[in-house]
């Protein structure tokens, strides 16, 4: 077993330069004082809604046994994880018996714990969120030890007091092995709370080779595709926040003041109108309220494109291509989310074991294996090898080195609610995007006065 002990200078000195890590990213990407989201969790399924926002019942996964106790043995550690129905262990999916065996490898090499897995569904009653408020409710010894968390429920319960902060025994997170978005993921209000294990990214999907690169301009996009769909009726706005901040827009909060850059917000809406009058965009993205809709309706339908989760790519049989976000700025942008093995063991022994567990499920020769066989995005850089087009690998590359944390989605209800008010102006060309910019303005000036 490997685990890491900070002392309590290095760990107060880590802790000051991620609260102002916090507050920079906060005037960056906040809202009314919170981190950024995904938090968006969920992909983003939110994100999260489109992996697995069924409910599952919960049910008890006991790994085969690994080894034969004797007398003379050590006292047995138990372990309790909680995971998400995507990511159990029992499945019969290549990653899942990859995980499972990498589980059982840890229990070898740590033969003092034994290990009890328990899949939660993502929300509803019995849901991860649900049951774990309910444990702490109980009492400390129905808490499990790891829980793996979207990064929007991460946030959720590191507010309720629920999680325990993973720096006072692992300092993993400050390897330089991660992708930023993703290592900033882990983080909230200055401390670490989990380690990142999988992500998600906003990207455009592209049916038969339309575009001629996998980092296209609006002009070669609208110039090119037959048509391009999005969630346009998304109140979380997430693809009008993503080109607002391309064009260099903030979502910056100055005593409790909501600030908004119009020049950015124009520049975004623009696109969206220059797409409708171009009949690349059509009204009937407006009807697609969430990602599950834009993307049944591209599955349905001829439309050449659509801007969703980039891990749809691994979940349809159709040879699509990948590409970038056209940028409104110089360089690429996209929004990330993803989930985090979190700390929640109450036992300060087992709390190390814990620790050591998450630090084993996210190493880099682990990761390297296990992520292309997931169906979700890399975390690590050096995960990046094991897929083996070399051409999808720099795609891939490039947008999560472009990636920034979703906002989080209390946070942004407002805003999005305006913005997706707006984009339903230009597409019906109620207004122009210079007007309907400045109209969301006054629309949160109102909100906040009243």
């Amino acid at each position: 077993m490997h685990w890491k002990m900070s002392n309590s200078k290095t760990l107060k000195f880590k802790q000051t330069v991620r609260n102002i890590a916090a507050l920079f990213l906060a005037a960056v990407f906040l809202l009314a004082g919170c981190q950024g989201q995904s938090i968006l969790d969920a992909v983003f399924p939110q994100a999260e809604s489109q992996l697995g926002s069924q409910a599952t019942p919960t049910t008890n996964v006991l790994l085969e046994s690994v080894r034969t106790p004797t007398p003379d043995s050590q006292e047995f550690y138990e372990l309790v994880l909680w995971v998400l129905p995507q990511f159990d262990p029992s499945g019969d999916a290549e990653a899942s018996l990859l995980l499972n065996e990498r589980i059982k490898e840890f229990l070898i090499r740590n033969p003092q714990v034994n290990m009890n897995i328990r899949v939660k569904a993502l929300s509803g009653p019995g849901g991860m969120l649900d049951s774990l408020t309910g444990a702490s409710s109980v009492a400390q010894g129905a808490l499990p030890s790891l829980v793996l968390l979207s990064r929007s429920d991460m946030v959720i319960a590191a507010n309720r007091g629920l999680l325990l902060p993973m720096e006072e025994v692992s300092s993993s997170v400050d390897e330089n092995d991660w992708y930023p978005f993703a290592q900033v993921m882990a983080i909230h209000q200055g401390s670490v709370y989990g380690l990142p294990f999988a992500s998600n990214a906003l990207g455009l999907l592209v049916r038969e080779n339309q575009l001629a690169d996998d980092q296209p301009s609006w002009n070669e996009a609208l110039r090119r595709l037959k048509s391009l769909v999005f969630p346009a009726g998304d109140l979380d706005a997430l693809v009008t926040l993503t080109l607002y901040l391309s064009a260099g827009g903030t979502l910056d909060t100055q005593m409790g003041h909501l600030e908004i850059n119009p020049e950015a917000l124009t520049a975004a809406l623009n696109v969206v109108d220059r797409a409708r009058r171009a009949g690349v965009v059509r009204r009937d993205v407006l009807d697609y309220q969430n990602d599950d809709q834009a993307w049944e309706a591209f599955n349905a339908g001829s439309s050449g494109a659509v801007i969703t989760w980039a891990h749809r790519l691994f979940t349809t049989e159709e040879d699509l291509d990948l590409a970038l976000l056209p940028p409104l700025g110089e360089n690429p942008m996209t929004l990330g989310t993803g989930w985090i093995w979190c700390l929640t063991e109450p036992d300060e022994q087992k709390r190390e074991y814990a620790a050591a567990l998450a630090e084993f499920l996210t190493a880099p020769e682990f990761l390297s294996q296990w992520t292309p066989l997931s169906g979700y995005l890399p975390v690590r850089p050096s995960s990046i090898a094991g897929f083996e087009d070399e051409t999808f690998q720099n795609t891939l590359s490039t947008l999560l080195m472009s990636a920034r944390l979703r906002p989080d989605r209390q946070a942004m209800i407002e805003v999005g609610k305006q913005i997706e008010a707006a984009i339903a102006e230009v597409i019906n060309a109620g207004s122009s995007a210079e007007e309907s910019a400045l109209n969301v303005i006054n629309r949160l000036e109102e909100s906040e006065n009243s």
